[in-house]
């Protein structure tokens, strides 16, 4: 499969209720599906969770971040 890298700005209650959804899963210790520009996939319940402040030329960015294997 190819690379793929996707950002998609999304309205506010849209990732509210994403979050909400992955909060809940990540609570239960339970996988999390989720569609992304026409792409469902699952991410694990023991993916790593990582937090990212970035400042660059005057911008800031906060993400937070899930990352796994796609073994």
């Amino acid at each position: 499969m190819g690379d793929r890298d996707i950002e998609k700005n999304v309205p506010v209650s849209q990732f509210v209720d994403t979050l909400r959804r992955l909060a809940d899963a990540l609570e239960a210790g339970e996988s999390f599906r989720v569609q992304v520009q026409n792409k469902r996939f699952t991410i694990p319940a023991d993916a790593e969770i990582v937090i990212e402040h970035e400042i660059e030329d005057g911008d800031e960015e906060f993400a937070m971040e899930m990352k796994w294997s796609a073994d």
